[in-house]
């Protein structure tokens, strides 16, 4: 099978505590792959290492099978990796436009090609029927729009695999099913989602694969459909 990301044996302590222990992943490319448990499993630790927040203590992480150094999350980005916080990280009096490409600003000699941005933003908004206006301003939505912006920002990027940490805890169920839509269109794209939960009826729906972590501990990892 085509794997675009693997763990072997990571690991993360703080001080006596073990939170990742010797955890194993094999991420097919393409799919929705669910990290199941409950708080205090790991889950969100292990991301924050996938994405360069954390470093582990032991282990290595491969991309497309080969060693990847990821040291920051710059480094996560520039390996086609985004993570969607269950904090959005968003600055509430700039615009739709402006938050997504912060950091990333196209240029036309020294000063900002505001067109060009926004050319790429509506271009995304439009292909995934986010139902956005590009100029509103972040304190001005919903929470479910906030995280559509945020996913937004990882495809701004070109970001091949999403991470999303507990993505359903703050939405409306309805708002489930539209987020549900929208990661089935990223996967028919080709990139691969993967979700951080402990709500075992929902990875049930949306996943392709799982892997159940308990005190840090891989103890399973299956297709979603035998669960």
């Amino acid at each position: 099978m085509d794997y675009i990301i693997e763990t072997e044996n990571l690991t993360k302590r703080y001080g006596t505590a073990t939170v990742v222990d010797k955890v194993n992943l094999h991420v097919p490319k393409g799919k929705i792959y669910g990290l199941l448990g409950r708080n205090g499993a790991g889950k969100t630790t292990l991301m924050k290492i996938l994405f360069g927040l954390y470093k582990a203590d032991k282990g290595r992480i491969l991309i497309n099978g080969s060693p990847a150094a990821i040291r920051s999350p710059h480094d996560a980005i520039d390996y086609g990796i985004s993570m969607v916080h269950q904090h959005f990280v968003l600055v509430g009096n700039l615009t739709i436009t402006e938050n997504i490409i912060l950091g990333h600003e196209p240029r036309k000699g020294i000063l900002l090609d505001r067109g060009k941005a926004r050319q790429k933003v509506d271009a995304l908004i439009r292909r995934y029927h986010f139902d956005l206006n590009p100029e509103s301003r972040i304190e001005n939505l919903s929470v479910g729009e906030k995280q559509r912006v945020e996913i937004l920002k990882a495809l701004y990027n070109e970001s091949s695999i999403i991470l999303l940490d507990e993505p359903t805890a703050v939405l409306t169920p309805q708002e489930v099913q539209e987020l549900f839509a929208m990661l089935r269109q990223l996967k028919k794209d080709g990139r691969t989602i993967i979700i951080i939960t402990h709500k075992l009826k929902e990875t049930l729906a949306i996943a392709d694969n799982i892997t159940i972590l308990r005190r840090g501990e891989n103890i399973a990892s299956l297709p979603a459909a035998q669960a």
